[in-house]
């Protein structure tokens, strides 16, 4: 039993998929202007704690930022409770008056000391979860990730 090999291939072409469009036409520039990235994740992690200038000693927290959902492309920050009440400052700045925007309050500033730290780990969960929630609803609003006070608090070291 011979089989038609043109028959072959038209069957074939029935199972195959449809072929893949890159760009659909667009210029490189356009391409890059109708898919920006964006931040898709926010993450406040493990706390470290640091000694400072003359004795005093501050926390640092881990905070990871995932850009278009992809693990790969993570941005992994540390920063200071003081660096991220900055952030809230400045938005506050840029936004005064406009009342389509509301910055969240963050986690009351608070004193640490080596007593507070060796006795209350709950005091630390707080903050962090206060953190985390302050940073998630500024990080993945766009309106604020398209301001450069956020972009400039995300690229600083």
């Amino acid at each position: 039993m011979s089989r038609d090999k043109s028959h072959s291939v038209s069957q074939l072409n029935k199972v195959l998929p449809v072929p893949i469009e890159l760009n659909h036409g667009e210029t490189l520039e356009t391409h890059q202007l109708n898919h920006l990235n964006h931040i898709t994740n926010v993450l406040v992690g493990e706390y470290h704690l640091i000694s400072g200038e003359f004795g005093k000693s501050y926390i640092s927290w881990q905070i990871k930022i995932t850009i278009n959902d992809l693990d790969y492309s993570s941005i992994i920050l540390y920063k200071r409770y003081n660096d991220i009440y900055q952030l809230r400052q400045d938005l506050l700045h840029v936004f005064q008056g406009s009342k389509d925007v509301n910055i969240p309050d963050l986690p009351p500033k608070d004193t640490l000391s080596v007593d507070r730290f060796l006795m209350s780990k709950n005091w630390l969960e707080d903050r962090r979860k206060g953190l985390q929630w302050f940073l998630s609803n500024v990080l993945l609003d766009p309106v604020f990730q398209n301001c450069n006070v956020v972009k400039s608090f995300v690229l600083s070291h």
